[in-house]
């Protein structure tokens, strides 16, 4: 499984480096530059996740946890910016991201290799190919009051890339052809509700990024809101089905 994982991804680096050099010819040096280091720290990030990943599901909860913990340091440090200093609205916050950050870790620790590297890397192909497909192709936005950068171009880009992976790496899945289809199209539809999210809660904090840990991309929520949220997501949705065919068993 190690030496298919590590032959599909690097290809879809390659790719996405090629897209995103295609996207950057006509910007100023100053935002290559920025644009590189946010693709190199992105490379050594998968790469990290992706070995905790196939070290087994102890190394991967261990990171999850230490990602969840990080993630909740940023989002605490933000809440009394929210909605002016509105106390409801920022206990409903720190509620919401403590459920699903111990969710996301409980998903990691649940989950095979296989199921956790089919998500993380769906999630990743969304994020990474919206970016450049948006930088290439992106005309309409699609959620301007929440993140004026994302496209409606941009996420039918990373969707269809997103499936493109889903499809390469289903036989490490054992799933069937439509079951990984439809697994993809519910971790988009749930990486883009944590991303946007995300985006909301800096909207509402008045922030650019969380913090300015990861080079490139800002905190620890800026780089894995939509795995975090993904995560949290497969595991409720896995739960619900196991309970579901209990209950008709």
């Amino acid at each position: 499984m190690i030496a298919r994982v590590f032959a599909i991804y690097i290809p879809a680096f390659l790719v996405g480096g090629v897209g995103l050099y295609a996207a950057s010819r006509k910007s100023t040096p100053v935002v290559r530059r920025a644009r590189l280091v946010k693709f190199i720290t992105y490379f050594c990030i998968v790469n990290l996740v992706l070995l905790c990943a196939l070290a087994g599901q102890w190394v991967l909860s261990a990171l999850m946890a230490v990602i969840a913990a990080l993630g909740a340091r940023e989002i605490f440090r933000v809440l009394p910016r929210i909605g002016g200093g509105k106390l409801s609205l920022a206990c409903a916050i720190g509620i919401a991201y403590s459920v699903i950050a111990t969710a996301a870790v409980f998903f990691a620790w649940l989950s095979p290799p296989s199921i956790a590297i089919f998500v993380y890397l769906v999630v990743c192909t969304f994020d990474g190919f919206s970016q450049v497909a948006g930088q290439l192709l992106g005309r309409h936005q699609l959620a301007p009051r929440i993140s004026p950068g994302k496209t409606i171009e941009g996420s039918a880009g990373g969707l269809l890339c997103a499936i493109g992976m889903a499809l390469v790496l289903q036989p490490i899945t054992a799933w069937s052809v439509q079951f990984s289809l439809l697994a993809c199209c519910f971790i988009v539809a749930a990486a883009l509700t944590g991303d946007l999210l995300a985006s909301l809660v800096k909207r509402k904090s008045n922030i650019k990024d969380f913090s300015n840990l990861l080079p490139g991309h800002g905190g620890i929520l800026d780089r894995f809101d939509s795995f975090l949220f993904a995560a949290a997501a497969c595991l409720l949705a896995a739960e619900t089905a196991h309970l579901w065919t209990a209950a008709f068993r």
